[in-house]
């Protein structure tokens, strides 16, 4: 049983005004499972995209906004987001400061191929 330290993992840059940290995947031992922890500049977005599989987006610190089906929410500090499988959506940071996500897949390589599909823009950089 692996414990991971991911206090002390350094960020890699996703996107501009994003920067990540993979906290479980098959790197780390996990054998299904994926988290990442994003970091989100004020002002920065996501473009629409959707997953083959259900996705979590945990809020702890900042807020954020999630477009689900065109219908935008908001979500803070302490709140959980649940994605559908195949659900159209966009994201992004919706306060005047940094936002700290945590999103967990039920499995690896969520952006791998065939995985997940972006509607606009291009997918992240991740690793």
């Amino acid at each position: 049983m692996p414990v991971i330290d991911y206090a002390k993992m350094q960020e890699f840059p996703m996107r501009a005004g994003i920067t990540g940290k993979w906290i479980a995947a098959h790197e780390h031992g996990s054998t299904s499972t994926s988290v990442l922890s994003n970091t989100v500049e004020p002002g920065v977005a996501v473009p629409r995209h959707f997953h083959e599989y259900e996705e979590l987006v945990l809020v702890e610190a900042g807020e954020i906004w999630i477009e689900l089906d065109k219908v935008r929410r908001t979500a803070s500090p302490g709140q959980c987001v649940i994605i559908p499988p195949r659900t159209p959506h966009a994201w992004g940071s919706a306060g005047p400061g940094t936002a700290r996500v945590l999103f967990i897949w039920p499995v690896l390589e969520p952006f791998a191929p065939g995985k997940s599909t972006y509607l606009e823009g291009a997918p992240p950089a991740v690793s």
